[in-house]
């Protein structure tokens, strides 16, 4: 793997994600990879963002939505305009360590059919675990790996895990060509939450891999889109989301099922998914 060829695009999609982006876009500018392509979305903002990147961050390519396409939409729009070996899809609420992409490419260099890599996320703080990867629970329900847990060091092992989690999730460009249908990476009918994980099933369902590598570390905090635009910090809306974002995440959960479930495992885990 040669840092000369092996450029990689970053996609960050931004949804009046300003008081986030000077962080962001900085941390990937400042990586120790050299060949990177960034790309940034701006999916119908109205705190400025668009008009943030276009002034501070000319080395960006501006990609603007003139409405708000959801995670799926907005992402698929950036990787219109990528031409990496490999994309990074990064949440504007998120922050990568100098050599993230250097360390988060290693697993790629062993051949085989590693395509798609997680790295430790960690809450800002730097003591929290937001995420080591993604599982799979009997229930069909996604697992976010170490989430909310304190880091001591349990997740300090590289190994193999289902999928990666959407805000800071890299692959290697030939699965999102192979997994892509009618040109759409992310399946626009998720609009977010869920199509990241039906990302990962429908590659392993091809064949493909993924890889934890515990040596990329970035800061994500979890929520950024969905709280009050304030200088202080709020509590995300878990707990108080509107219903059509409540709609998305059960109707996800089933859609997902739909698509990649097979039935003799839908049978063996229908109790658990029913209860």
């Amino acid at each position: 793997m040669s840092a000369a060829t092996d450029r990689v695009s970053v996609i960050v999609l931004s949804w009046n994600s300003r008081r986030f982006l000077d962080a962001c876009l900085a941390s990937v500018l400042a990586q120790t990879w050299p060949a990177v392509e960034l790309i940034v979305v701006d999916n119908a903002s109205d705190d400025g963002s668009a008009s943030f990147v276009r002034e501070r961050f000319r080395q960006a390519i501006l990609v603007e939505s003139p409405v708000n396409l959801g995670f799926c939409g907005g992402n698929n729009l950036g990787l219109t305009r990528a031409h990496g070996a490999y994309v990074l899809f990064l949440n504007a609420d998120a922050i990568l360590d100098p050599n993230y992409l250097e360390e988060a490419l290693k697993p790629f260099a062993g051949g085989g059919r590693v395509g798609m890599v997680a790295g430790k996320v960690l809450r800002f703080d730097r003591l929290t675990v937001d995420t080591t990867g993604q599982l799979m629970s009997r229930s069909r329900r996604v697992k976010e790996r170490g989430y909310g847990e304190p880091d001591r060091g349990q997740y300090d092992d590289p190994g193999e895990i289902f999928s990666v989690c959407g805000a800071v999730a890299l692959y290697r460009r030939s699965v999102v060509d192979a997994v892509s249908v009618d040109g759409e990476f992310f399946d626009s009918d998720f609009f977010a939450f869920g199509e990241d994980f039906d990302v990962g099933w429908r590659a392993r369902r091809l064949g493909w891999c993924c890889r934890y590598q515990p040596s990329a570390v970035a800061l994500h905090f979890r929520g950024g889109t969905q709280t009050e635009r304030t200088g202080r910090a709020r509590r995300p809306q878990m707990t108080r989301r509107p219903p059509e974002i409540q709609a998305h995440i059960v109707k996800n959960r089933y859609l997902m099922m739909i698509k990649n479930e097979n039935p003799v495992s839908f049978l063996v885990h229908l109790p658990f998914i029913l209860a």
